[in-house]
């Protein structure tokens, strides 16, 4: 299974200097490379060399770790996938912040996608404890908090968020479905203009406006959004996408 915000590190930053390096042979085919390079042709495959590469020491034992947990993600299993994540942050005592709050997120993210929300704002927790300045963890948390339908701590995570980078369309979007959900749909408006004057052409972004607009009472508008949403998804081969197909779905009632 996919997931966009969950990428493959490379492997020197995996760990920091001075921590043991017992690599696999560079003629070796089993390597980390190798490992995350095979994860969307063949996730398995890459699962079984993850394993290997666990078995050895130092940076190629963190890279099996972190292979395993982007098989995991590839395969479906997201929450497994999560454990790795977290386990592997954990165990990186000498990486800076940025590197340890980086693989907690992907944590976070894979727990988030699995349904396991608290582990996941946990993850996101121990992302922000290290790195407090970090606009997208907190916009992260936010996102995991809205899919648990924790609207209130959604929109204190998206304020802060905002507060760091105050053009953080993502963040934006957030705050506004958290205003929208609590009954503000005007101060919803206001981040939904803000995303969509930002991203004229994003898809998210216009469905968001689109229902606030619909809760507003301004179905005309909400209409022109929704239209929008589908005309760019249609002209970009992106009809397939969660918010031209919600879209679509709005347009049909």
């Amino acid at each position: 299974m996919k997931n966009p915000s969950v990428l493959p590190l490379i492997l020197s930053l995996l760990l920091a200097p001075g921590m043991a390096a017992a690599q696999a042979a560079p003629e070796s085919p089993i390597n980390y490379d190798a490992c995350v390079a095979l994860v969307e042709s063949d996730a398995s495959a890459a699962l079984d060399m993850a394993g290997s590469l666990k078995r050895q020491r130092g940076d190629a034992e963190a890279g099996g770790v972190h292979c395993e947990a982007l098989a995991l993600m590839e395969l479906g299993r997201p929450a497994e996938a999560g454990d790795a994540f977290f386990d592997l942050a954990e165990r990186l005592l000498r990486a800076d912040d940025a590197l340890r709050s980086d693989v907690y997120a992907q944590a976070g993210d894979a727990w988030a996608l699995g349904g396991e929300f608290k582990p996941a704002i946990r993850a996101y927790d121990n992302a922000i404890a290290r790195m407090p300045e970090s606009a997208p963890f907190y916009q992260g948390r936010a996102r995991v908090k809205a899919l648990a339908g924790e609207w209130e701590g959604a929109r204190e995570d998206a304020a802060e968020a905002l507060a760091i980078d105050p053009n953080f369309p993502a963040a934006m979007l957030i705050r506004a479905a958290a205003n929208r959900t609590l009954g503000y749909p005007r101060a919803a408006l206001v981040d939904a203009n803000n995303a969509v004057e930002l991203n004229p052409h994003n898809l998210d972004a216009l469905l968001e406006r689109g229902l606030v607009h619909k809760a507003l009472g301004d179905k005309a508008s909400a209409w022109a959004d929704w239209q929008a949403a589908v005309k760019y998804a249609k002209d970009t081969g992106r009809e397939d996408d969660p918010a031209a197909l919600a879209a679509a779905h709005y347009l049909s009632q």
